[in-house]
């Protein structure tokens, strides 16, 4: 019984020592990734959610966000995600344009801050501001997780 208690004993920093080796490893993987690709992908989403917009589709601008997702500081969930957006849809605001300033993640969770405006159906510019949108991939597809708007200042 003392020689199983001394060998697990001498063996258990190689265990410990290959587990935090592995953690390590995997944490070094996702640091390796290369945003100017993954930046390519949230661009793609933004033109995407741009389109819906100017569609008229709060539907399909709901299906951009996870079902759990937040606009903040207030809208929870997908459901009344699509609420909002249907209810700026009939206030005509169905233009929009949104530029990347920043991004930082990985390929599984990106974290993107940007500058953007919205507008009437007319051109007219309703809002400018900055916003920081959380992005995660679910089954494939990134999905906002998180989004917050920042509107400039009025002068």
């Amino acid at each position: 019984m003392t020689s199983i208690l001394l060998v697990m004993f001498l063996m258990a920093p190689i265990f410990i020592t290959s587990c935090d080796q592995k953690v390590n490893e995997k944490v070094s993987e996702s640091k390796q990734v290369d945003l100017s690709s993954l930046e390519k992908e949230i661009q793609l989403q933004l033109r995407e959610f741009e389109k819906n917009l100017q569609n008229g589709d709060s539907i399909a601008l709901g299906n951009m966000y996870m079902a759990d997702a937040v606009i903040m500081p207030s809208t929870v969930g997908r459901e009344n995600i699509v609420k909002n957006f249907g209810s700026m849809i009939r206030d005509s605001i169905t233009g929009s344009r949104f530029n990347t300033t920043g991004l930082w993640g990985n390929d599984q969770l990106l974290v993107e801050e940007g500058t953007g405006m919205w507008s009437h159906i007319n051109g007219q510019i309703v809002g400018r501001g900055k916003y920081l949108v959380v992005w995660k991939k679910e089954n494939g597809n990134w999905k906002i997780l998180r989004d917050s708007w920042f509107p400039d200042k009025k002068k």
